[in-house]
């Protein structure tokens, strides 16, 4: 809603009260007279700027969070939760009469609090000029630079036409056998080198099985139905594949776009706002190292990602890789970055996932890790008794560990679990996708306990 919207579904005692915590001089008793003096005031520049500075002073983190969404209605659950370091509850109401949030519920039959859209977007304009204070910042940045443009859809379609021409066995766990996944890297258009071990999980479905870029394409391409890891043990390309082909260059790359940060995002919360930020500020050259800093706890490590790793590998090098963003390094060694027009073009409200429910996203309690274990981070008995059903309690204490085997598959599917139910409960409650050979092995251990594989809500039936 906008601001006169906001104004006018009000009642009468709140354009009071508004009037009153400004000092405003108009007739108390006339409804239309307090709006047209709230509109006159909050349409005025000299009075908007020093105002959101005082209403986002001591509240840094919280105004970060709700300047940066790409949405301004919000429940009463998410802004509890997004000032509970500031005062929760005393804060909603003293938004309501400082004249900034609205309570409303005209548009959607329940109660939600709007920001209005200018007030809004003039909060993220201070946001954004207070952030790039602290900033060093150049128009013509370094002479070598790396911008892949739209060269992940191309090399999506590159993918898909190997696929479809070539005959691709898969491993028992699901990935690509050595041979076929170095004839697949040596196709694309930008080059990776095929993983030499280590410890990987969090950012995708076969994060653990291909290097990062292949790694995001191949998880986009199998979630869209545009591959299938058939039950013969074959990669295909699915057989109708006129929708992805009809869409445009631009429409293609917005959807990877969506898929990276709906995927990125459970290890990297807050990774919806630093990719609007990074939207609105970059428009010049930014220090790589300086923004990290400035960013604070929008970027935090995550399990054996530090802090510089998930902001250069994880954000930085993935927003080059899409497009976003392009990436050189000056005479001194120092990295910058910048938005490209095709950010531009993309990161946009209407283009960029609304962050999730946080009462949602609390549910979110299991990792799932490639060697079949499954960490618990909280304390939800009603998951972990499901939980139970169909693992083995390997480690108690403050962080649970369970360990999936065929055993303990077989346990819960004689005691009439479905596998199908299984992995919904598991994307229910997994802060990271349930990776390609965990899922894989479940659905064959549960074709060979011949068990139905219809859809399903909960573990047992």
């Amino acid at each position: 809603m906008n601001l006169s919207e906001c104004l006018s579904t009000a009642d009468i005692s709140t354009l009071r009260k508004i009037t009153d915590h400004y000092g405003l001089s108009c007739s108390k008793h006339s409804k239309l007279s307090l709006l047209q003096e709230l509109l006159y005031t909050f349409r005025s520049a000299s009075f908007l700027d020093p105002a959101i500075a005082r209403w986002q002073a001591g509240r840094d983190e919280a105004m970060i969070r709700l300047c940066l969404e790409t949405r301004n209605r919000f429940s009463a659950e998410e802004l509890r939760g997004i000032f509970q370091s500031c005062g929760g509850e005393s804060v909603i109401q003293a938004a309501m009469e400082e004249g900034w949030l609205f309570p409303s519920t005209r548009y959607h039959g329940r109660l939600f609090y709007y920001i209005p859209e200018e007030i809004h977007a003039a909060m993220r304009r201070h946001l954004v000029a207070r952030f790039l204070q602290n900033l060093a910042t150049d128009r013509e940045g370094p002479l070598l630079y790396q911008d892949e443009g739209f060269a992940l859809v191309r090399d999506l379609d590159v993918f898909l036409e190997y696929v479809r021409h070539h005959t691709v066995p898969l491993t028992t766990g699901g990935s690509m056998y050595k041979r076929n996944l170095t004839q697949v890297l040596e196709l694309l258009e930008i080059r990776e080198e095929p993983l030499q071990g280590g410890w990987r999980f969090g950012y995708g479905r076969r994060f653990h099985d291909y290097p990062d870029r292949l790694a995001l394409l191949y998880d986009y391409a199998y979630s869209a139905k545009l591959v299938i890891e058939g039950e013969d043990g074959y990669l295909h390309a699915a057989e109708d594949l006129e929708d992805w082909y009809g869409l445009t260059e631009l429409e293609r790359a917005r959807s990877l776009m969506r898929f990276y940060i709906n995927l990125y995002r459970r290890p990297i919360a807050r990774l919806p706002q630093v990719v609007h930020l990074i939207g609105h500020a970059a428009m010049d050259w930014l220090q790589c190292d300086q923004t990290l800093a400035a960013l604070a706890d929008l970027v935090t490590p995550y399990y054996y990602d530090d802090r510089a790793q998930v902001w250069r590998v994880r954000i930085l090098k993935m927003l080059m890789h899409l497009g976003l963003i392009r990436i050189g390094q000056d005479d001194a060694g120092s990295e910058w970055f910048q938005i490209t027009k095709l950010g531009q073009q993309l990161i946009t409200p209407d283009a960029l996932p609304a962050t999730p429910d946080q009462t949602r996203e609390r549910q979110r309690i299991l990792i799932v890790q490639p060697n079949f274990d499954i960490v618990v981070t909280g304390d939800q008995p009603m998951v972990t008794a499901e939980l139970a059903a169909f693992t083995d309690l390997r480690q108690a204490g403050a962080i649970r560990i369970y360990r999936l085997t065929e055993a303990s598959a077989r346990r819960g599917l004689a005691s009439g679990g479905r596998v199908s139910a299984w992995l919904a409960f598991l994307n229910q409650h997994a802060q990271t996708p349930v990776p390609g050979n965990v899922e894989r092995t479940l659905l064959e251990w549960g074709r060979a306990q011949d068990q139905p594989m219809a859809g399903g809500t909960s573990l047992t039936s």
